[in-house]
């Protein structure tokens, strides 16, 4: 059977235009009592050449200060508010039980590339636009071999969604990388804040081929409460009615990924069942490539 969601608990908040605003002009300013012949000095100065000069230097004025608003404001215009629960909506939640929500880490919540001096090698950095600024620098020795450094960028909103779903799941990090690199990253992510206890690393996949699977069931066994985010297809081919996709993240200070995910959820928390909804993503792709074959 399967479960619908309840009504979304939070809100999409329009704060400011993500674009320039135009400026309209009325051009004819009199006053009804103003006899037909009398002139004022407004409709001249928005007359002729000198008006468009005007009206495109307050079109120009308008932009330049919602540009400089909206980085207060909140991502071209849109934030997330979380908002208090009915009573009705806190009794479901007690009665569905807190579910786990598993994350990826690279190319999912960061991205991470490396330079190793010693064999003059700098991985995939070289890939990233020349301003772009590491959010952290670390320095990694695996099997006492000389440091990598490594360079890690966050994805954007990466600290706004973590708090979000720290307070709707419980958080565990699953990922295909050595541990001696993510645990310094997950604790610069976490912050001393506590969100991210529970860690799988590489030595907990899944290895038949060059690619890696993950096993859900070592997070938990009750797999109707437990999904994971990442951006790996094959990762999770295991349990494809336990997942939730996203683009894979290398360098994109304009990425909104996160931020999109923030409603659904939201809402998903409210589910008995997370496989009655993800599983119908599953369903419909195979009902596409059904048709497509026919």
């Amino acid at each position: 059977m399967v479960s619908q969601l309840p009504a979304q608990s939070a809100h999409l908040v329009k704060l400011a235009p993500s674009g320039q605003v135009p400026v309209s002009v009325v051009s004819n300013l009199q006053s009804p009592r103003s006899s037909p012949g009398r002139r004022t000095l407004v409709p001249i100065l928005f007359a002729g050449e000198l008006g468009t000069y005007i009206r495109r230097l307050l079109g120009h004025l308008a932009a330049k200060i919602c540009a400089l608003l909206r980085p207060v404001l909140g991502v071209a215009g849109v934030t997330y508010r979380d908002v208090a629960l009915s009573p009705a909506m806190a009794q479901r939640l007690a009665s569905v039980g807190r579910k786990t929500l598993v994350l990826d880490l690279d190319e999912t919540l960061v991205h991470s590339c490396y330079s190793d001096a010693e064999h003059r090698e700098s991985g995939n950095c070289a890939q990233l636009p020349a301003g772009a600024r590491p959010d952290y620098l670390l320095s990694v020795s695996i099997d006492g071999l000389e440091p990598i450094s490594f360079q890690v960028y966050k994805r954007p909103h990466v600290d706004v969604f973590l708090d979000f779903v720290s307070k709707w799941y419980d958080l565990v990090i699953y990922t295909a990388s050595l541990e001696v690199y993510a645990a310094q990253v997950v604790d610069l992510l976490d912050a001393g804040r506590g969100m991210m206890p529970r860690r799988f690393y590489r030595q907990h996949c899944r290895a038949s081929t060059s690619l890696v699977t993950k096993d859900l069931t070592l997070v938990s066994p009750d797999m109707s409460g437990t999904f994971i985010i990442d951006n790996s297809p094959y990762a999770y081919r295991d349990f494809p009615d336990n997942a939730v996709p996203i683009k894979t993240f290398i360098y994109d200070p304009d990425d909104t990924e996160l931020l999109k995910l923030l409603p659904f959820l939201d809402a998903l928390r409210f589910t008995k069942d997370v496989r009655s909804i993800l599983g119908r993503r599953v369903n419909s792709l195979n009902s596409a490539v059904s048709g497509s074959r026919i």
